[in-house]
Order: C-alpha cells, then structure tokens, then sequence
C-alpha cells in the first residue's frame, strides 16, 4: 500500500468498535464498509496453540465471563458470546476476512505470546497477505525484534509504562530495535502541551521515524495530530473517514 504525502490511513480501532463488539469479524467488516483503510487488531495465545482476536489477556470486559485465554482452549472460548451472537476470531479467520489491499495493524499482547510464537505467526501472515499492508506493532520490543529482523514494518507502542523507564531507556530500545513506527496515544499532545510535542515528533521524523497516533476518536482530538501522522487509529470510523473527505474535497 502507498502512502501520498498528504494523506493519512484510516484504521478502526479493534474494529468498528464504536459500533460493533471489538475484535470481531462483524466489527472489522462494518469498519471497511464504512470506508476504513483498514483494521488494528490484538492477538492472544490459547492453551492449545491458537493465535486468536482479542485484547485482554482474559475474556471477562468482552463477554461477561471470566476465563483465561492461556489456559482455555480455542474450543472453550468459542462456547462464550463476545456481544450480538459474535464469536473469538482466530487470526487466519481475521486475514481470510480482509481484502489485500486493506491495511492492517497487528498487535502482540506480551501476556500470552513470547519471541518463540514469532515464527509461526510470520508464516500466517505470509501466507495471507502482502507486507506492504501490514504492521507488526507491540508494547514489548522483545515481540518486535524477530519481525524486524525478517523485515516487516514494526511500530513501537509508546505508553505511560515506556515513559516511566525514563528517556534513557526509551532511546536504547530505538536503537536496538530501529522500528520504521512509534504508535503515539494522542493524549501525548496534552501531557506533554502541543508545543513540546510538535518539536519532539519534527525531531523523531528528521531522524526517519514515521508516526500512528491511537485512538483519534473525535475532529477536534484530530486535529494536532495532522502534519504528523501516517495512520490514525480510531473507534469512530465514520467520522474520522469523513473528516479526510472533508480535507480532501
């Protein structure tokens, strides 16, 4: 996929998470037929070895019920109802859904997978898709590094936990892991004050960074992060897309 200059993907958050239950086939259809670019998704491990859709580390927030992704198995956690009669997709049931040409963010939760599940997600991938609609994105640069090695784009997750290991650390992990992405939330903007946080993010790009900023849910939250990123994630589709259209037309 190419990137115009000007022009900024448009991925739905989890899905059409504002609309759908999250990180479910329904939610990821619903955002590319409401002119999504593309989706971010989590994946997690169950006990029997399967890559599946879903954010936390449990299933209690999306379904109700308590159950351990790495200790159930896949048979297990689709006997639970994630939201409207919506099951847990499993990653080769989520890439079988997409088109080739939407985009997709991929990230890898640190609570259930390990450098040593890299591989065979890589061949699911490569089986599935083409790398240049694909990110590989992660809190746990230990995840990233095996995909980066095999060259696919990785964007390094930046949260208040990298913050708290102090700038320091942060600068060795770049170094080392040489991510083509930094994923930005964008309440960066208020906790560091727009002024620090434009000549930060002009800095990182001078030195060859590119930028997604999670979650963009509204206009005006949109709005200093434009200039600066390549892919906004979102749980409002609809209105991110037709903010675009508006600075388009």
């Amino acid at each position: 996929m190419k990137f115009s200059r000007d022009r900024f993907l448009v991925l739905g958050h989890r899905g059409f998470r504002a609309r759908c239950p999250e990180n479910t086939l329904r939610a990821f259809r619903e955002a590319l037929d409401a002119g999504a670019d593309g989706i971010e998704c989590d994946i997690q491990k169950t006990a029997d070895g399967h890559f599946v859709v879903i954010h936390d580390a449990d299933t209690q927030r999306v379904s109700g019920t308590r159950v351990e992704i790495a200790t159930a198995t896949l048979a297990q956690l689709r006997e639970l109802d994630f939201g409207s009669g919506e099951r847990i997709p499993t990653l080769e049931e989520m890439l079988a859904l997409l088109p080739p040409d939407a985009y997709l963010d991929l990230e890898l939760k640190e609570e259930t997978l390990t450098v040593d599940d890299c591989p065979a997600i890589a061949r699911s991938l490569d089986a599935a898709r083409d790398r240049s609609a694909l990110m590989i994105s992660s809190f746990g640069a230990p995840l990233l590094g095996p995909f980066r090695k095999m060259g696919f784009t990785v964007g390094f997750l930046v949260g208040e936990e990298t913050a708290s290991r102090g700038l320091g650390s942060f600068l060795r992990t770049l170094v080392k892991l040489r991510p083509q992405y930094l994923n930005l939330p964008v309440e960066a903007f208020q906790r560091l004050g727009e002024r620090t946080t434009h000549r930060l993010l002009r800095l990182m790009r001078f030195l060859g960074f590119s930028f997604l900023f999670w979650t963009v849910n509204t206009v005006a939250a949109a709005q200093p992060v434009l200039g600066h990123a390549r892919i906004i994630v979102t749980d409002e589709v609809e209105a991110l897309v037709g903010m675009r259209r508006s600075m388009e037309n």
